[in-house]
């Protein structure tokens, strides 16, 4: 299938993350309306209070928390239980004592009253990841692909791929709220279609939003895998935390890519296409083992930009100590760091992470190692403020936990002010 000139279907979905809305994840309620006609509002200050108070909160202190009356919060209250987002949490009896009348009611939010979708696009395999409203992985089911497939091959398998997970989880489409499609190559700003894809064929006319919205019933988007992984790391990896609000993560998969978070939002640039640092013309070593963007070192014109991943037979030598290995990672490391130094000095980030897949733990470890160490020292003479320098603790899920978490986004804004407008499922 190509992609159409205009995408029509449902109304589209607002994605924060890379527009001017609030961060997923942030419940601050909203201004609150002691209006009948503007119900819809307040019941979603009352499902903000429900999610964040801890312990789970009785009635009377939404109503405190609220400022609503006692009687519209009882109404609010018993629609969001009929919707199934919330549900009053069963009394536990205390041995020895005994209380007059009827426990107050609690309330807690139910993840399970919705689900999003999350799919990490590579050119050998699909895996698509059923979350829940929290995040937390449902079902994961992963499909091999070949690599010179074609785009509308590929598209099935990533139907095949999320329509299994919610079939292993028992959840039908009417229940996912909301899908985001990580994928190689350059995204439109608008996260609606792909427009490049050198290493996937025919993708890029693939209208891969379209096929996988009829496929599931719900708003989809589609989003660079590099910018994906950048937003998972620091929602639930080593930027977890909220800490690192300038944060680059390069992604050293079969071609490089990097994601950018700048001033706590994703960086992706006039048309979609900030962070492609695989189109740099890297540096060479010259003869004495050194690298550098003159002389012996130059980085000819006419050279293919961007760096060959690192062999398998590296990695695994140098994680045994082979020297020969070891000098082969340590410059791959050096020539990174100077390679993006330019990149660095202009965003002068707190953090950078290294992640792929090809060293995600275990025996490859200390070769990881090794490449990050040398990249951070050879950094450090070539910036003004030299980062942090860290590998990802997400690993091979990093795209994929960021998939989760940009599809959530979406369902955020809809939980933080019209929550009664989702499909009610019961409890």
């Amino acid at each position: 299938m190509t992609v159409p000139d205009t995408v029509t279907g449902p109304e589209p979905a607002v994605w924060p993350l890379s527009g001017s809305a609030g961060q997923p994840g942030t419940l601050d309620a909203p201004a609150v309306v002691g209006v009948a006609d503007l119900r819809v509002t307040n019941a979603a200050a009352v499902l903000a209070v429900v999610r964040t108070a801890d312990p789970h909160p009785r009635l009377s202190e939404i109503v405190t928390a609220t400022s609503l009356s006692r009687p519209t919060v009882e109404t609010i209250a018993e629609e969001l239980v009929d919707s199934g987002l919330i549900e009053v949490v069963p009394a536990v009896p205390t041995r020895g004592r005994r209380s007059p009348g009827r426990p107050a009611r609690r309330f807690r939010f139910r993840p399970h009253a919705g689900y999003v979708v999350g799919v990490d696009v590579r050119p050998r395999s699909v895996t698509a990841c059923l979350a829940d409203l929290d995040g937390t992985p449902v079902a994961v089911r992963r499909t091999t692909v070949r690599a010179d497939v074609s785009g509308a091959a590929r598209a099935e398998a990533v139907t095949a791929s999320a329509l299994g997970a919610m079939t292993d989880a028992g959840v039908d489409a009417a229940r996912v709220w909301a899908a985001t499609v990580g994928t190689p190559g350059l995204v439109d700003r608008h996260n609606t279609r792909v427009r490049q894809a050198d290493n996937l064929r025919s993708w890029a006319r693939t209208d891969i939003v379209g096929i996988v919205r009829d496929a599931l019933g719900c708003p989809v988007a589609v989003e660079n895998d590099a910018n994906l992984a950048c937003l998972g790391e620091r929602w639930r990896g080593v930027g977890a935390g909220g800490t690192h609000s300038d944060m680059i993560f390069v992604l050293l998969g079969e071609r490089l890519g990097a994601g950018v978070i700048a001033g706590g939002r994703l960086l992706r640039g006039h048309h979609g296409a900030a962070g492609e640092i695989g189109f740099i013309r890297f540096p060479e070593e010259n003869g004495s083992g050194r690298e550098g963007m003159s002389g012996a070192g130059a980085a000819a014109p006419g050279r293919r930009p961007g760096l060959e991943p690192l062999p398998a037979t590296a990695m695994s030598g140098a994680a045994a100590g082979d020297q020969a290995a070891v000098a082969e990672v340590e410059a791959y490391g050096r020539r990174l760091a100077e390679g993006v130094a330019p990149v660095l000095l202009a965003l002068n980030p707190a953090l950078v992470v290294l992640g792929t897949g090809r060293f995600p733990s275990g025996a490859t470890a200390p070769a990881a190692e090794l490449l990050l160490a040398a990249a951070r020292e050879h950094a450090g003479a070539l910036l003004v403020d030299p980062p942090h320098w860290k590998l990802s603790t997400l690993a091979n899920d990093a795209v994929l936990t960021g998939a989760v978490h940009f599809a959530l986004s979406s369902v955020e804004v809809v939980l933080r002010t019209r929550p009664t407008s989702l499909p009610a499922q019961g409890v």
